[in-house]
């Protein structure tokens, strides 16, 4: 890890240099070998979350006549409440 001669910030590789952030100074690179980025993150067996597959909602739809009970049990006229 390299950091900025003039204000002392961590440099950034961007575009095959070093960028300073603070003062946006650029700096060539010692070598190509000395920045890699990895994009991969390990996860452990604790942090593992369930999958919840549901069936489509199509079945679950309630029937005209069910809306309309809900409708006057609440006293919504003609859907104007949205």
């Amino acid at each position: 890890m390299r950091f900025c001669d003039q204000c002392g910030n961590m440099l950034i590789p961007k575009n095959g240099k070093l960028l300073c952030k603070a003062c946006e100074e650029e700096f060539e690179l010692d070598t190509s070998e000395d920045y890699k980025i990895k994009k991969s993150i390990k996860h452990d067996e604790k942090e593992s979350a369930p999958i919840v597959v549901k069936e489509s909602l199509k079945g679950d739809r309630i029937s005209g006549d069910d809306r309309k009970a809900y409708e006057d049990l609440f006293d919504i006229a003609d859907g104007d409440a949205y």
